[in-house]
């Protein structure tokens, strides 16, 4: 409602991270067992289907590392029980929920059937096999949704997996595509985004999550989201959404993993500061409006320049760049018949207006 005094046209979507969880096979909210739940470490098996199988607790501290394919392995379980009178009862779930929010006056626009799908967490969480993701989505939300709530569209995430081939079993239903208008990727996800986009031109991509990074809330980090800022919109997402506003202190959550926000607070000094990462996010907010078009882009996770050229609805080019490196960097771009020419100060954000 704070929000909505700002931007009274703002919109809201929704992606739970567990059903309840009377509704799981595990009866409780976690995937795993840890220190962090009280999730009997005896019921592990369920993920992988034998007891032998390794559990990493940890293993979702590793993603963003893009050193391989996330997950390691795939759980072979849906966590969500599958029996009809359930996943109708969940599809359900997403209807009421959607009336009491319209009814508080804050309107839900679009939904995801689950946040991270592929992230087998101590907190809580919901294992799907691509079965049952079609099974759900196809067979008990997307109708519950036309029958309920035809405004609000349904789109596929979040994806937070490179498995590309695990993804495209997903997509290769073809009655539960009909039901799509796009889709949500997030970590890993970026490695498959461009290659998915190419399978399915006229869906709506959106980044459902940025990288909440270590707790360091220092200017790497901000480097970090300004790159994946520019990956994401570059390879046609026309949505960008953070996960942490705001953060107090060191950033730690409830089971231990540190976290960076664009604003971060003294709960002491009841004082607010703005992190580089605030910087980083602005530039991108700030000088690409609703209505802007990205007519072109380059950069890569590794590389020390990344660049944004977007169209504003005034028809004005917008420049984004960044330099990364130790030292100052030419800088050259052909719009048209005209020319950029400038250089980029060291580990610097710049935007240049037509």
């Amino acid at each position: 409602r704070a929000a909505q005094k700002y931007n009274p046209d703002i919109t809201c979507w929704i992606s739970p991270w567990c059903p309840p969880s009377w509704m799981k096979i595990n009866g409780d909210y976690p995937v795993v067992s840890s220190k962090y739940n009280n999730l009997s470490e005896k019921q592990n098996y369920l993920l992988f289907g034998t007891e032998s199988a390794e559990i990493d607790e940890d293993e979702m501290k590793l993603t963003g590392a893009r050193d391989g394919v996330f997950p390691r392995q795939l759980a072979t379980t849906d966590y969500m029980i599958q029996d009809p009178r359930y996943l109708n009862a969940y599809a359900n779930y997403f209807c009421r929920f959607i009336d009491a929010y319209k009814e508080q006056g804050i309107p839900i626009d679009m939904v995801m059937y689950q946040n991270e799908a592929y992230s087998y967490t101590p907190y809580p969480g919901c294992a799907w096999t691509a079965e049952g993701t079609i099974r759900f989505n196809r067979d008990y939300l997307a109708p519950a949704l036309k029958r309920n709530h035809p405004e609000v569209k349904l789109y596929l995430g979040t994806f937070n997996t490179n498995r590309q081939d695990h993804v495209e079993k997903v997509l290769s239903d073809s009655e539960l595509n009909k039901s799509i208008s796009g889709m949500g990727f997030q970590w890993e996800g970026r490695d498959i985004l461009a290659a998915i986009r190419a399978q399915h031109p006229d869906w709506s991509y959106i980044c459902s999550e940025s990288e909440c990074g270590w707790g360091s809330f220092d200017w790497p980090a901000a480097e970090h989201t300004f790159e994946l800022i520019n990956h994401y919109l570059g390879n046609g997402c026309n949505e960008y959404n953070f996960w942490n506003f705001i953060l107090a202190d060191n950033g730690e959550s409830p089971w231990g993993w540190k976290q960076n926000a664009l604003i971060r607070v003294d709960s002491k000094e009841r004082k607010a500061t703005l992190t580089p990462e605030y910087y980083a996010a602005r530039h991108y907010c700030q000088f690409l409006p609703k209505g802007s078009r990205i007519v072109g882009w380059k950069g890569d996770q590794k590389g020390t320049m990344p660049v944004l050229v977007a169209v504003n609805p005034q028809g004005k080019h917008v420049v984004i760049a960044g330099n990364f490196a130790d030292s100052e960097a030419p800088f050259s771009l052909k719009l048209g018949d005209r020319y950029i020419n400038a250089t980029l100060a060291p580990h610097s954000f710049n935007t240049f207006l037509e």
